[in-house]
């Protein structure tokens, strides 16, 4: 089974989109002045819409997870001294199984993907 589903656009346009995410959640956080958790939104969803957009939905629901779960732990005053370490936990060894469990060649392909995208979309 592949963690990665087909990507829905090339790494360049979901960078791009991303960043884009970034910078206007820091322009909202600077208006409201609510640093904290609001900065774990900030980081957290621009990078699970990268990672959604790359196909690669199981990382997007870790992201989504650790992120939103501590901005929710904070906002909502939820004892966060067993919850917090859990998700990271989970978090961790998420990134170590897949690491270590997909395959090497998963990285070719994604070469490959990026490469025809690119094409696709100049072509367009």
């Amino acid at each position: 089974m592949s963690l990665v589903a087909q990507p829905m656009t090339s790494k360049k346009k979901a960078h791009a989109l991303s960043t884009a995410l970034f910078l206007i959640g820091l322009a909202v956080l600077i208006v409201t002045e609510v640093w904290w958790p609001g900065i774990m939104l900030v980081v957290g969803l621009p990078l699970a819409l990268r990672q959604y957009l790359l196909g690669r939905t199981y990382d997007m629901c870790i992201s989504l997870l650790v992120f939103l779960g501590t901005f929710v732990t904070v906002q909502f005053d939820i004892t966060w001294r067993i919850f917090l370490p859990i998700l990271f936990t989970i978090g961790a060894i998420y990134v170590l199984c897949r690491e270590f469990m997909a395959e090497e060649e998963e990285d070719e392909v994604e070469k490959d993907e990026d490469v025809q995208h690119e094409i696709e979309e100049k072509k367009k």
